[in-house]
């Protein structure tokens, strides 16, 4: 290899340090603009979905939040589980709304996970709620709608939790807007169904929506947020470095993990030591 040779690749492998330093510089300083981790149904990944084991799991990894599904037993009771049915989760069959609480709690919700949970329950709200209290903030993903389960929602985090800890996931601008008179205290996540939405959610108060990441090529997206003063929330999957990296290119406040532990030391990992 001649002189010039020698030079041009020298040159070519200083570039492609110089730009790898570079992509590390701005993975580390944005991935310390993340203010929030949420565990995904408590900690899924590892844990029963919707369960107090999977809330105390998120607890000991150190996530920032817990979040949970909300629907209503035949007999009114607000529970923790993410689909319509139980068939996906538990030993049983049937619609959530067409069994009484009783018949919900009979279920083993654990089992599917592992069977080092046999016999988990399907937990109330309330008893979710008492689970964190004092220990993690708890997201309530809003799975139904009507003026009765918005009233039920709020009556269990005022009985049972602790509203300034809560972070309500509104699936329309009038869960939002009831939502900012009638729980003021919590924040809200505005998980929008559409693209268009993003305007009039923020035009409700909600002050971070969520975005899914196939979203995110829709450059338009974030600059939409961003005008409007609106922070970002998206999913990062299991918190593997190939998913955290180029979520973080957005520079999202808020990130959610079924295996909260994970992406903590992912982001733990790009920020690097404190200098």
């Amino acid at each position: 290899m001649g002189k010039q040779a020698t030079l041009s690749v020298a040159v070519a492998l200083a570039a492609m340090s110089s730009a790898s330093g570079q992509d590390s510089a701005a993975a580390a300083k944005a991935a310390a603009k993340v203010r929030e981790v949420i565990g995904h149904m408590g900690s899924c990944a590892d844990s029963p979905p919707n369960t107090v084991a999977g809330l105390r799991r998120a607890i000991e990894a150190g996530a920032h939040v817990s979040e949970l599904d909300a629907r209503t037993s035949k007999d009114g009771v607000l529970v923790c589980i993410h689909d319509e049915t139980v068939d996906k989760t538990t030993d049983g069959k049937g619609k959530v709304a067409d069994l009484t609480l009783a018949k919900l709690q009979a279920l083993d919700a654990g089992s599917k996970s592992s069977a080092k949970f046999a016999n988990e329950r399907i937990p109330t709200l309330a008893a979710m709620l008492k689970a964190a209290k004092g220990k993690i903030d708890v997201m309530i993903d809003l799975k139904e709608s009507g003026d009765e389960y918005m009233k039920k929602i709020a009556a269990v985090v005022r009985e049972h939790g602790e509203p300034k800890r809560t972070v309500l996931g509104v699936r329309s601008v009038e869960q939002a807007r009831w939502f900012r008179t009638n729980l003021a205290e919590a924040r809200q996540i505005g998980l929008i169904p559409t693209k268009d939405d993003i305007k009039p959610f923020a035009e409700a108060g909600v002050k971070v929506i969520r975005l899914w990441p196939k979203w995110l090529d829709d450059k338009s997206l974030l600059a939409t947020l961003r005008k409007l003063g609106v922070g970002l929330h998206t999913g990062a999957g299991m918190g593997t470095r190939d998913e955290v990296i180029p979520l973080l290119a957005y520079e999202p406040e808020s990130l959610s993990s079924d295996d909260p532990a994970r992406l903590l030391r992912t982001l733990e990992e790009l920020r690097g030591p404190i200098k």
